[in-house]
């Protein structure tokens, strides 16, 4: 079972509905519902529920309200024009500063180490608005950092900022230690 905890309106998936995925989100107003709206520092799910785990949190804070009619409104045409992510909700607006932003996601790889099966993979997106990948990934205390993809292409990108996937897996303190005789 794959959990996506930051679904938003899918923007990530190529088929927004899968059966074998769970989509969460807080946002009322997006144009595809979650399967749950639920907070994602404190789910409803059971221990070690989950294979994979998608998290793609808020890179940035302290922005204005978001506006979800913006899209349909034709007079915006020239506004969109010249902020093309002016339609794609990031949550940049649900955190008034920086320490907000890093309890938050604290708080939630917290939960993603209870809800993940100890096989299992947390994928975690970040873009370094403004902070960088390093200082974020201190947060994620109890896991293996598998991998880490540069994404380069400019339309999954916010701007000219750097991007990242990042793969982890649950800390295995328990095998970390090799006994040689």
């Amino acid at each position: 079972m794959i959990l996506d905890a930051t679904a938003a309106n899918r923007t990530i998936w190529l088929k927004k509905d899968n059966e074998y995925t769970i989509y969460i989100d807080m946002e009322k107003q997006l144009k595809y519902k979650p399967t749950i709206f639920a907070d994602n520092t404190n789910t409803p799910f059971l221990d070690k529920s989950f294979d994979t785990i998608f998290y793609d949190p808020p890179h940035d804070y302290g922005a204005p309200p978001f506006n979800h009619t913006l899209e349909s409104n034709r007079e915006n045409a020239e506004f969109i024009k010249k902020h093309p992510f002016c339609l794609t909700y990031y949550g940049w607006d649900k955190y008034k500063n920086q320490q907000e932003l890093l309890i938050h996601i604290y708080k939630a790889q917290k939960e993603f180490h209870r809800i993940l099966k100890n096989d299992g993979l947390l994928w975690f997106k970040w873009c370094e608005v403004k902070m960088t990948l390093n200082r974020i990934l201190k947060l994620f205390e109890d896991w293996n950092i598998l991998m880490i993809i540069n994404l380069s292409d400019p339309t999954k990108t916010w701007g000219k900022q750097k991007s990242y996937w990042v793969c982890l897996s649950k800390e295995k303190r328990e095998f970390m230690q090799l006994t040689l005789s």
